[in-house]
């Protein structure tokens, strides 16, 4: 099976011509708005790196007795805890998406090469 040198290196011949019918370069395009919108909730002032401190100062309280550094807040620790894990949750699936999504592009390894 021959390699077809690309401006991007050499790539295998028979991969290329399979993606090249069904490959859609344009999911690459929608991993990125699907990746800007979790950075997003991730940095936000009240994203899930604030989720995540309070999360740690509520179980910090009642796990280790730790004296209470603000006041009680809605949610509960556990409902809390859920919502966080749950988002994490969907974080994954949208990565693993990707991954698969992406997948397909290391086809392209050229023959003979480890």
């Amino acid at each position: 099976m021959p390699n077809t040198q690309t401006p991007y290196g050499p790539v295998d011949t028979d991969a290329l011509r399979c993606l090249q019918d069904s490959f859609d370069t344009r999911e690459i395009l929608r991993i990125v708005d699907r990746i800007d919108a979790m950075r997003t909730r991730f940095c936000d002032p009240a994203g899930i790196r604030d989720d995540l401190l309070q999360l740690h100062g509520m179980a910090h309280t009642v796990v280790n007795g730790a004296r209470l550094v603000s006041g009680a807040t809605n949610p509960a620790l556990v409902e809390q805890a859920e919502a966080v894990v749950e988002e994490l949750d969907d974080v994954i699936r949208l990565l693993q998406r990707a991954v698969q999504a992406l997948r397909p592009l290391e086809t392209l390894r050229p023959t003979g090469d480890a």
